[in-house]
């Protein structure tokens, strides 16, 4: 007989996909940026697969280091009708087994944010249909 399976998290996630800027604002005091993909201050576009209210499960195709500070930007228009931000911290990064939206997960931990728009990703996560990936093409 199977156990009831037991959510582990303090907070429950929410699937949506949505695509977000990110920009580099740290990497850990102890690494040099000298073999890193992309500088300080540079942006990449990534792709959210969850959130909740203390992080989000991203997918994009670079690899940083644990520990990265990134700020990430919402659009104008998806969640809200003003574009806003988040800053976030690299919990943990891997290599993704296909490129479905990009080449590495990252899960990241919110470390600063408006609380309202913080709220308000989780009710547009919540409330927005489980997204169909059976129909997105090979690479995407």
């Amino acid at each position: 007989m199977k156990k009831p399976e037991h959510e582990s998290r303090k907070t429950p996630r929410y699937t949506q996909i949505i695509d977000v800027d990110c920009r580099i604002d740290s990497f850990p005091d102890e690494l040099m940026a000298v073999n890193m993909p992309l500088k300080q201050g540079e942006s990449f576009r990534a792709k959210t697969i969850n959130v909740s209210e203390s992080g989000m499960l991203v997918n994009c195709d670079y690899s940083l280091p644990e520990r990265t500070v990134l700020k990430i930007i919402i659009p104008a228009g998806e969640v809200t009708e003003e574009k806003f931000h988040l800053t976030v911290r690299i919990a943990w990064l891997k290599r993704n087994a296909y490129k479905l939206f990009g080449r590495y997960a990252a899960g990241l931990h919110i470390i600063d944010g408006d609380k309202l728009n913080i709220q308000k990703l989780i009710d547009y996560f919540k409330d927005a249909p489980v997204p169909d990936i059976t129909d997105i093409p090979p690479g995407e």
